[in-house]
């Protein structure tokens, strides 16, 4: 099953734009996904700079799939919530994803290609 990672805005925004993303993640999920987000990491307490790193260091996680000589990207890709362009976190949380290689694609996009894979 494809495992993805949430990201969109956060800082600035009512509970830090919490609904936006539990919507997202049952969508996501009603599609096949399994999906994580930043709010399962990160305390509201915590600095923007700790925010990051938290969520850096996840998105950066890897694992050994069976068949496989070196580690591969824990996510299989990255879904971007709407005004993520408009999101410091999330823009370098996109830059680093496709510096690792992972698949960045919108929220939609990834639905999209979930409902032409179920076809």
């Amino acid at each position: 099953m494809t495992r993805l990672y949430i990201s969109g805005p956060v800082t600035g925004i009512d509970s830090g734009n919490l609904s936006a993303f539990e919507s997202v993640q049952k969508e996501l999920e009603a599609a096949g996904y399994l999906t994580d987000k930043p709010h399962d990491l990160v305390d509201r307490e915590d600095s923007h700079e700790t925010a990051m790193l938290l969520c850096v260091n996840e998105l950066t996680g890897r694992t050994q799939k069976p068949g496989t000589r070196y580690p591969v990207p824990f996510y299989d890709g990255l879904a971007l919530l709407p005004g993520w362009e408009q999101s410091e976190g999330a823009c370098l949380e996109k830059q680093v994803a496709e510096a690792c290689g992972i698949p960045c694609k919108t929220v939609d996009e990834w639905i999209e290609e979930a409902r032409d894979e179920n076809q």
